[in-house]
C-alpha cells in the first residue's frame, strides 16, 4: 500500500533563479514596450524646441507671429516630414531624394538654433555664424519649396526597387545644380569684379550657363556639341577659378586671368557661332532618314492597285464588254 505525502506550499530554494528570470523577462518586455514611447516624446520636446528656437530667431529679425509659426514649420516640421517618409515611405525614389533632404535640412535647423543662440547670449566670438543663421532664415520661405516640389514630382517616378541606383540618381542631378549654381553666381561675380554693370554681367552669365547646357545636352549627336561642350566648360572653369581666387585674396597667376577675361568677353559671341554651326551640321543623327531595310528593298516597287479588276466582267444587258 502506498503511502501519498502531502505537497508542500512552501517554496524550494531552486525557485528563487526562476521567479528572478520571470520578473526579469517582465521587466524586459516594459523596456520594449516603453521604449518607443519615450523616444518619441523625447524627439517631440527636442523638435519643440528647436522650432521655439528659430521661431526666436525670426522675430529677432522682425517677422510678425505668423511667419515665426511658419518658419518654425519650415524647418523642424519639414525635417519631421522627410524623416517619416524616409523610413516609412514605401515608394523608394521618394525615399532616396528624402535621405537626401534628410542630410541638408538636419544642418540647415542646426545652423538657424546656433544662430540664435549667438545673438541671444551676445557672444562676438561667432560673427559668422549668425550671420549665416541670419540669411538663412530670410531665404527660409524659398528653400521650404525646394522639398515641396521635387518631392511631389519624384513620387511620380516609375520605382526601381533599388535605393542605392535611386541615391546615385539624385544625387548626380543635385551635384549638376549646385554646381550650374554656383558656376553662374561665379560668373556674376566675375563681371561685377572688373567694373562691369550688373545686367550685362547677368546676361553674359545667362548666356553661358545656357551654352553650356546645351552642349551638354547635345553632346553624343556630333562632334561639334562635344567640343562646344568642351569650349564652354572651360571657359566656366576659368571664371570660377579666378573668381574664388579674387574673393579669397590668393594669388592669381596674370596668364589665367587674362585667358579668362578674353574668353567672358568673347561669351555672346561664341555662343551665337555656336547655334549658327550646330544648324549648318544638320539634323543629329538620331533623326536622319534611316536606310530602307533590305527586305522592304526586295519588294515590288510598283504600287498596288486599290481596285483589281476582275478577270470577267459583264455588262448591264447580260453580254460581254468585249
Amino acid at each position: 500500500m502506498s503511502v501519498e505525502y502531502p505537497i508542500s506550499n512552501h517554496p524550494t530554494p531552486s525557485d528563487g533563479p526562476a521567479a528572478g528570470r520571470r520578473i526579469a523577462r517582465h521587466l524586459m518586455h516594459a523596456a520594449y514596450i516603453a521604449a518607443p514611447v519615450l523616444a518619441a516624446i523625447a524627439a517631440l520636446l527636442v523638435a519643440l524646441n528647436a522650432g521655439a528656437t528659430i521661431a526666436r530667431l525670426l522675430a529677432r529679425l522682425g517677422a510678425d507671429p505668423s511667419g515665426q509659426a511658419l518658419g518654425g514649420a519650415a524647418t523642424v516640421g519639414v525635417l519631421a516630414l522627410l524623416l517619416a517618409v524616409a523610413l516609412l515611405g514605401q515608394h523608394t525614389p521618394t525615399r532616396a531624394l528624402s535621405l537626401i533632404y534628410l542630410v541638408a535640412w538636419l544642418p540647415l535647423t542646426v545652423a538657424l538654433s546656433a544662430a540664435e543662440a549667438a545673438l541671444a547670449s551676445g557672444l562676438a566670438a561667432l560673427p559668422a555664424l549668425a550671420s549665416i543663421g541670419q540669411t538663412l532664415a530670410t531665404s527660409l520661405a524659398g528653400l521650404a519649396l525646394l522639398p515641396a516640389v521635387t518631392l511631389a514630382v519624384a513620387s511620380r517616378r516609375a520605382d526601381s526597387q533599388n535605393l542605392r541606383g535611386e541615391l546615385a540618381h539624385y544625387l548626380a542631378s543635385t551635384q549638376k545644380l549646385v554646381l550650374l549654381a554656383a558656376t553662374a553666381g561665379a560668373s556674376v561675380a566675375f563681371g561685377l569684379a572688373r567694373g562691369m554693370p550688373v545686367e550685362v554681367a547677368a546676361f553674359i552669365a545667362i548666356v553661358l550657363e545656357t551654352s553650356f547646357l546645351l552642349a551638354l545636352a547635345r553632346a553624343h549627336e556630333h562632334r561639334l556639341h562635344a567640343g562646344a561642350l568642351a569650349a564652354f566648360g572651360g571657359v566656366l572653369a576659368l571664371v570660377s577659378v579666378e573668381t574664388i581666387s579674387t574673393l579669397a585674396n590668393l594669388r592669381t597667376l596674370a596668364t589665367l586671368a587674362t585667358i579668362g577675361e578674353m574668353a567672358y568677353q568673347l561669351t555672346p559671341a561664341a555662343g551665337l557661332a555656336y547655334i549658327v554651326a550646330s544648324q549648318l551640321v544638320g539634323q543629329p543623327a538620331s533623326t536622319r532618314a534611316r536606310p530602307t531595310p533590305p527586305a522592304q528593298a526586295k519588294r515590288d516597287p510598283q504600287p498596288e492597285r486599290e481596285y483589281a479588276q476582275p478577270e470577267h466582267a459583264y455588262s448591264l444587258n447580260g453580254h460581254d464588254p468585249k
